[in-house]
């Protein structure tokens, strides 16, 4: 057994550990890249979206390697990802590879709980004693690395805007999440916390910089996977801008499981404030990204970059109503639209355009209080 999985952003951080610690085989997937997404491209339907088209390209390239199970997150409707684990099956049979699969229901159903017990079958008979032992403790640790790279990458967005040599505060966090990576134990997971917050703080900084306030909403593949994006958020920290998100793994694993009644709470809160412009769900994370520009307008910030992936449904409908969200709470909304044909120069072009309107606002005193 050779387990692998989506290469989502630092998702490998926290699989890995868990894999690891469990004593279970792995193999990470290559940093996603232009060849990942040809081979996606290659063996897709041109209307599925983009993160379909990556996560297959993963995929591919992971089973080429000598990977022999996937393990897959699944979804429920309307968005997509409640089909990937059956269409892609399909595709990776036609391509002739040879493959076991598990899927991770994203609801702790009685029918999903029995397509994973069958889906394990195969699996369990490869396990050990001591995997079956292990692997709580696995789950803690990976666990663990998950909340300390979120809170890494959380301090970098804060110290990104004020930077002095552009590119200092990315070179550091992706020091310290190596770092991280590779720690064992909850000891050294401390440890390396605390040296990334050093690391992350000592980054050069202009105390004087009055950075503009910019929240990213939309689709979560394309707001949590930097290579997918083009480096978004770094990007418009680099243009001084601090970034705010509220799509992180563990909010969305929170959800899943009912339970971190502050990010429940957080969710409620931008579900209920859409309804001003969509009285039912209309899923994934529309009614969020709705929800959300509107609660950040009325905190005062300066703008809102919407992020969705060319072809998908919900942003779409998410896309159309906050051009009226914009002009009604007067926060500057810029939507981008992702796919296989973006090309680095047309983001940063427009995300420069975005930062330069966000300055004549100010100078013209209609930025937010």
């Amino acid at each position: 057994m050779k387990v692998t999985f989506p290469r989502l952003g630092t998702m490998h951080i926290f699989c890995k550990a868990i894999a690891e610690t469990a004593g279970i085989p792995y193999l990470v997937p290559p940093l996603t890249s232009r060849k990942t997404l040809a081979l996606g491209v290659k063996n897709s339907n041109e209307c599925i979206c983009l993160p379909f088209k990556v996560i297959l390209g993963n995929f591919i390239e992971a089973l080429q390697r000598g990977a022999d199970t996937i393990v897959m997150v699944g979804s429920g409707p309307p968005c997509r990802l409640g089909l990937y684990d059956l269409v892609h099956q399909v595709i990776l049979e036609d391509l002739g590879l040879h493959y076991r699969w598990l899927t991770i229901p994203s609801r702790l159903t009685w029918p999903a709980l029995m397509k994973n017990h069958e889906e394990t079958k195969p699996l369990r008979k490869e396990l050990t004693p001591k995997n079956y032992l292990t692997f709580p403790y696995a789950l803690y640790i990976g666990w663990r690395k998950m909340l300390a790279t979120e809170h890494l990458e959380q301090r970098a967005m804060q110290v990104r805007a004020r930077e002095v040599i552009k590119g200092s505060t990315q070179r550091n966090l992706q020091h310290v999440l190596q770092l991280l990576d590779e720690a064992k134990g909850g000891r050294e997971i401390t440890e390396a916390v605390r040296e990334g917050e050093r690391i992350i703080q000592e980054t050069e900084q202009d105390s004087g910089r009055r950075p503009f306030k910019v929240a990213i909403v939309g689709e979560l593949y394309t707001v949590m996977d930097p290579e997918i994006n083009g480096g978004v958020e770094q990007r418009l920290g680099e243009l001084g801008v601090t970034v705010t998100r509220s799509s992180w793994f563990s909010t969305h694993i929170n959800r899943s499981l009912g339970i971190g009644r502050e990010q429940r709470r957080e969710r409620l809160h931008f579900y209920e404030a859409s309804k001003e412009y969509l009285r039912y769900d209309v899923g994934a994370e529309c009614n969020v990204s709705v929800g959300e520009t509107i609660v950040r307008a009325q905190e005062g910030y300066d703008g809102v970059v919407h992020l969705m992936p060319f072809a998908c449904m919900p942003e779409t409908t998410a896309a159309a109503v906050l051009k009226q969200v914009s002009k009604d709470h007067h926060i500057p909304v810029l939507t981008l639209t992702l796919d296989e044909q973006d090309v680095e120069s047309r983001t940063q072009t427009l995300l420069e355009a975005f930062v330069d309107m966000l300055l004549w606002r100010r100078d013209k005193g209609l930025a937010a209080a």
